[in-house]
């Protein structure tokens, strides 16, 4: 088997960085593949991103280094306290009153 050399600074040249970072993902994914083939160390430029929206990532860990070992919170609205009879009564007697006059 014939082994080859690859000459990788042109694809770690910040020339390579700049042109492909204003290309197609298809373009990158290809530049993937081929380093991962030829198991070649991925350059920084085409690399894969993080999935999620970058301002989500970052309330979530600031909000774990704030709250170490803490659960989050349920997002629920406080329980009104029910009302007294006598609140009750008066508010059936003002609708009763109301109807009437309707």
């Amino acid at each position: 088997m014939t082994t080859y050399t690859v000459n990788t600074d042109e694809i770690y040249s910040r020339e390579a960085a700049a042109h492909f970072s204003t290309a197609d993902h298809r373009v990158l994914r290809g530049i993937r593949y081929v380093c991962e083939t030829l198991n070649i160390p991925i350059p920084a430029y085409a690399e894969r991103k993080i999935p999620g929206r970058p301002p989500s990532r970052v309330i979530a860990a600031a909000y774990a280094a704030n709250n170490a070992g803490q659960a989050p919170a349920p997002l629920t609205y406080k329980r009104h306290q029910p009302a007294s009879p006598a609140a009750v009564a008066a508010a059936k007697q003002a609708q009763a009153e109301r109807q009437r006059r309707a």
